[in-house]
């Protein structure tokens, strides 16, 4: 084995080679034989292992005592005796025959930095070919986000002053780097936008192998093995992590939160305390503020799980240490509060121009929202998450369930393999039980109130992903270890080693499985519904739009110009405010139906910008945010009367391009806007005045696909007209594939959510196969 790989699993934290740290296999060897008998000393630490029944260096794995989810059962039973029978016992230095026995019993577990690598490859990928799953994260973030780079962009009402339920703190959060980028790289809009999710994904790879290591040094490498695989193999962890959403950065501070409260309570030291709550916190202020709810049993925690460290102070008496424990969690719960929340306060007041706390409002909203809450935009049935948890994590999800009822019939059935947490010296907590209850209940807590809620979306369950997986896992791991004990009481002894190898077999059997499936449906998203984003990144080059001219300090400005071609006229003027634009209009490319898969104007050229028209859909559509000025300069400001007498001055203002000032749009109040998703009919653009068009048509729903049928469906549908069948005025310049689901194999519900081969496709739908429908992006003829 390499020494890169062997390193992770020598050492502690502190550098320390786990054989130093207790009265391991090593010392057993050394008391029983001379020191300078190299052979004894192998055959005795050999025989002193089996005899102790503990794994090796004393029931320290990777270096870290593992008394979490560790087995009282002899090595023979634990572990392949193989691995010990292999070792030489002709080594001249007893380092390396600890070493050796050490890494035979131990697993292997990537380091940090093989776990990040991987999962960040996993992570570009995703960046690269995952769709955006939800209109939300256009609409509130990149579009917000867009308006602050460039100048242009769509407003919900959420950005509207009177409600300000968003913060402009989270989307400066992400303009900072997708601007550093933009100016390092000389990137355009379109680039932006991917490296901004590439960044994404490597901020939840280091998130979630922080995770993945926790889990190896304080639970049990064999768990964290299996957690690292169930991360990087599963749908929902690829949907999940480059999303531009308030619950996916909470799903980031979650899995760092998580990694701090696996570490051992401690009674005198409040750093395990101070990082627990500083990323619950972060998460829950400035993402979403119901993710602190995944912090509820990590309270219950510090006041119900005693624990002693190795600090030189004297230990406090057991009927004070819960208050000390609380006061200890009041005051650094202040003081994330002062140090997250009054940031994102100021920053929120520059841009809104008033006082607004955004987390507080966000839960008036949705909590005591009244008829106005968030139930106008739809309900779900309660069983909503199960369904789509299944299409997510399959197995995963059930095996997740599992984990506490399992845990405490475990406790009733074989309490040798229940999970027994470690303490700094060594000693066994009162109720280990309780203490690991409470590392699997913030999932079940997160599934209950979100459930209970009427309104339903698969993002509102991104924040306990990771904890699905950890769940799952801890499952798995005791169902094997179940199965062991089963099959020893009824299997020769001779044959333990081979009861080991096939349960650890039958948990990685599982694994790869759901992984398999994992990746149909990845295949299945990104096949079937990946053609908005792959015609939106076409009509980057496709659009034409006259010549720009950027000035230096300023947003790209247009300029008055004309281009006169065989096919087309478009005359352009110098965009001024959004109510006024003399001379011309930007070009626009339009939607109707198909407005909430538009993935923002980063896929837009500059000069471009989307026009909505009418369709189907009644409800509130988003409008524009109110530009600025686009001079070098802005106007100057008219001076004041000064304190002191007979002076004036010139008020102070702060002239940078993403300044209030330059974006006045975040602290105006939008017209004809109203949070009842009211139809307002000032936001549609007349279909006259778009020169570029976006739009799906389903040719296989008209088998006679000819002029009169189109014709029929003109007449029976005039607000969503066959646009693509309007050959006159209309002229197709990029096409994708697009699944219908309402005709052929697209209407079989596994067919539409998982990739299968199409032998497969056509036997389970009876002869049917899949109808495509064609996406595409169509110019304006000339008349």
């Amino acid at each position: 084995m390499p020494s890169s790989a062997v390193a992770p699993n020598s050492r502690n934290k502190s550098g320390t080679a786990a054989s130093e740290r207790t009265p391991g296999a090593a010392a057993a060897a050394e008391s029983a034989s001379p020191p300078n008998s190299a052979t004894s000393t192998a055959t005795a630490t050999k025989q002193a292992l089996k005899q102790r029944g503990v794994p090796a260096a004393n029931g320290h794995a990777n270096g870290k005592p593992n008394g979490i989810l560790s087995d009282k059962r002899t090595v023979s039973e634990e572990h392949d005796e193989q691995g010990l029978d292999n070792i030489s016992d002709t080594s001249n230095d007893p380092n390396d025959l600890t070493t050796a026995l050490r890494n035979a019993v131990a697993p292997y577990c990537p380091s940090y930095s093989v776990a990040f690598k991987a999962l960040f490859l996993v992570r570009t990928l995703a960046a690269t070919y995952s769709n955006i799953s939800d209109c939300d994260e256009v609409f509130n973030f990149w579009e917000p986000m867009h308006y602050l780079q460039y100048g242009t962009g769509l407003e919900t009402w959420e950005y509207s002053p009177i409600y300000a339920i968003r913060s402009w703190a989270y989307i400066l959060a992400h303009a900072f780097p997708a601007e550093i980028a933009r100016l390092a790289m000389s990137a355009n809009s379109l680039q932006v936008f991917f490296i901004l999710r590439i960044i994404l994904g490597a901020v939840s790879a280091h998130c979630e192998a922080t995770l993945y290591r926790a889990v190896v040094d304080e639970v049990d490498p064999r768990i964290g093995r299996y957690l690292l695989l169930a991360l990087i193999s599963s749908a929902g962890t690829w949907i999940a992590s480059n999303a531009f959403l308030p619950s996916t950065f909470a799903m980031y501070t979650t899995m760092l939160f998580f990694s701090q409260t696996l570490q051992p309570p401690r009674q005198h030291s409040g750093k395990r305390t101070f990082w627990a709550i500083f990323w619950v916190g972060m998460g829950a202020l400035l993402g979403w503020p119901f993710s602190a709810a995944v912090g509820l049993p990590f309270a219950m925690e510090e006041l119900l799980v005693h624990s002693r460290n190795h600090s030189k102070k004297k230990t406090v008496r057991f009927r004070d240490w819960r208050v000390m424990r609380l006061i200890r969690l009041v005051t650094t719960s202040v003081a994330v509060l002062g140090l997250v929340l009054v940031p994102i306060m100021a920053i929120d007041h520059y841009y809104y121009k008033k006082l607004a706390i955004v987390p507080l409002n966000i839960v008036l909203y949705n909590v005591f929202g009244g008829d106005v809450g968030p139930d106008i935009f739809g309900t779900e049935p309660w069983w909503f998450y199960i369904l789509n948890g299944l299409l997510n994590f399959n197995f995963l999800l059930p095996a997740a369930f599992l984990s506490l009822p399992l845990l405490f019939i475990t406790k009733f059935t074989v309490p040798d393999v229940l999970p027994s947490p470690p303490s700094s010296e060594n000693l066994p907590l009162k109720d280990p039980l309780l203490w690991f209850s409470l590392k699997l209940s913030p999932f079940y807590l997160w599934f209950a109130i979100f459930t209970a809620q009427p309104h339903k979306e698969e993002r509102f369950l991104f924040v306990v992903y990771p904890l699905i997986c950890f769940n799952a896992v801890v499952t798995l791991f005791l169902v094997q270890k179940m199965v062991q004990r089963v099959l020893n009481k009824f299997v020769a002894r001779s044959k333990s080693s081979a009861i080991h190898k096939y349960s650890t077999g039958l948990v990685w059997v599982i694994l790869v499985a759901s992984a398999a499936i994992s990746l149909s449906r990845i295949v299945a998203l990104h096949e079937h519904y990946s053609a908005p984003i792959d015609v939106y990144r076409k009509a980057y080059d496709l659009v034409k739009v006259p010549s720009l001219i950027h000035l230096e300090g300023s947003d790209p400005a247009i300029v008055a110009a004309t281009i006169v071609s065989d096919t087309e006229k478009l005359s352009v003027a110098m965009a001024g405010d959004d109510h006024q634009e003399p001379g011309g209009a930007p070009i626009r490319v339009c939607v109707g139906k198909e407005w909430y898969r538009f993935p923002s104007h980063y896929f837009l050229p500059d000069g471009t910008k989307l026009g909505l028209i009418k369709s189907h859909f009644d409800g509130l559509l988003p409008g524009e945010f109110r530009e600025g000025s686009r001079q070098t300069d802005l106007p100057p400001m008219k001076t004041q009367p000064s304190a002191a007498k007979g002076k004036e001055h010139t008020p102070f203002r702060v002239d940078w391009r993403w300044s209030a000032e330059r974006r006045p749009g975040t602290s105006l109040v939008p017209k004809q806007m109203n949070n009842e998703n009211k139809e307002v009919p000032e936001h549609y653009t007349p279909l006259d005045q778009c020169q570029y068009l976006v739009d799906l048509d389903f040719s296989g729903r008209y088998p006679d696909n000819d002029s009169q049928a189109t014709q029929r469906h003109q007449e029976e549908d005039a607000i969503e007209p066959r646009y693509l069948q309007d050959k006159d005025h209309w002229e197709r310049l990029y096409c994708k594939k697009f699944l219908d689901t309402q005709v052929g194999a697209g209407r079989n519900r596994w067919v539409r959510a998982f990739w299968l081969p199409n032998k497969v496709v056509v036997a389970l739908t009876r002869g049917q196969t899949k109808t495509w429908g064609d996406y595409c992006l169509a110019r304006r003829k000339s008349v």
